[in-house]
């Protein structure tokens, strides 16, 4: 009986621990330096554009230049990489103009009324709507360089404190490395969320779409 507990807890270890712990030490080191890529040559903004259209087919065109625009526009101002933006609005809304969460978030980045209020003080912006596109996705990079700074760039903790705030973003970090830890310390939409982001980051990054 010993002999097969010690062969499931193996199992669970390897799973849940050292194989996954080297996957996601490989994806940190490849994702810490992807987010502090900006828009280059090597980059289209046609990629993002069939992106979005992969994501939402019911937009028209000049809805998909609109937020396209925006995008590279504001992640160039807030030096943040547009492909990751991209991949959290896919994520949050599919695009959606006007998308309300059952918590109360609202727009295409999906951002609370009072984050919402905090960042555009820190804008200057006296006025704007959350239901806005070109406020929403301001704001929303504006913020997102804000968690960028907070960690130092790690993408893994910049996506659980956008979706679960703080104390998730510290229960990713305490067990970075053991993944089957996140998955019953963490709550799972978060747990998830950080996964289905990088998944849509790594489609436009190598234009699966």
């Amino acid at each position: 009986m010993k002999k097969v507990l010690l062969v499931i807890f193996a199992i669970v270890f390897l799973c849940g621990g050292v194989l996954p712990a080297v996957e996601d030490y490989l994806d940190e080191i490849a994702n810490s330096k992807e987010v502090l890529t900006f828009f280059n040559k090597k980059d289209s903004p046609e990629k993002l554009k069939k992106f979005i259209v992969s994501v939402n087919q019911n937009l028209s065109v000049a809805d998909v230049d609109r937020f396209a625009g925006y995008i590279l526009t504001y992640s160039k101002q807030y030096d943040m990489d547009y492909k990751l933006v991209a991949a959290i609005i896919a994520q949050e809304s599919r695009f959606k103009v006007n998308a309300k969460s059952r918590v109360g978030a609202l727009g295409l980045m999906q951002i609370m009324p009072t984050t919402g209020k905090n960042v555009a003080q820190k804008l200057k912006l006296s006025k704007y709507s959350l239901l806005n596109p070109k406020d929403n996705i301001q704001i929303g990079v504006k913020f997102l360089s804000m968690l960028r700074s907070e960690y130092k760039g790690d993408i893994n903790l910049m996506l659980a404190h956008y979706n679960g705030g703080y104390r998730q973003a510290e229960l990713y970090k305490a067990f970075r490395y053991f993944e089957f830890l996140r998955l019953i310390t963490m709550q799972y939409e978060t747990f998830n969320y950080v996964k289905k982001v990088k998944t849509n980051y790594r489609k436009i990054s190598r234009d699966e779409v």
